[in-house]
């Protein structure tokens, strides 16, 4: 049921969507560059570098 004759009385009545915030880049040159867990700051230490396995591992 309307109350008015507004068109956009209809698109008020939906519940609200959410919506993702945009995905931030790291900036191009820095070491961050290309990381899948850049989240807006740096790490402390480097994940990518974490992940590698050790050169004179077991």
């Amino acid at each position: 049921m309307n109350f008015t004759n507004n068109p956009f009385e209809k698109m008020m009545k939906r519940p609200p969507r959410q919506q993702s915030p945009s995905a931030e880049q790291p900036p191009r040159g820095s070491r961050c560059s290309g990381c899948p867990y850049w989240r807006g700051i740096g790490c402390v230490s480097c994940y990518r570098e974490l992940l590698k396995a050790p050169a004179g591992g077991r």
